[in-house]
């Protein structure tokens, strides 16, 4: 699987786009990882520096404090969402953001 990203008008924002349905169930943004129940997102926010995750259609935005530089983390949400999307599950979000899909 090839993740694709895109630049976004702030550059503490990053889209990644992983050619598959990311919400089922509409958009969602997340700032705190215990307010969600899904291991993807959980562990995007445990980067160092991630600040947030938004949930779309078919992409993933996260936000990052301005001082950590995008090349220090997005392999590692590059990583994180094949991971995801090589176990098997076909959605980040299905139904409630706080349920596991």
């Amino acid at each position: 699987m090839f993740v694709q990203t895109q630049i976004t008008p702030n550059p503490n924002s990053l889209k990644f786009l992983p050619g598959k349905t990311v919400s089922n169930s509409g958009s969602y943004e997340v700032t705190k990882k215990e307010d969600i129940n899904n291991d993807l997102v959980r562990n995007i926010l445990s980067i160092n520096g991630v600040t947030g995750v938004f949930l779309g259609v078919d992409f993933i935005s996260v936000n990052k404090v301005e001082n950590i530089n995008w090349e220090e983390i997005k392999h590692i949400v590059i990583s994180l969402i094949n991971e995801f999307y090589k176990s098997g599950k076909k959605f980040v979000i299905d139904n409630d953001i706080h349920e596991t899909p």
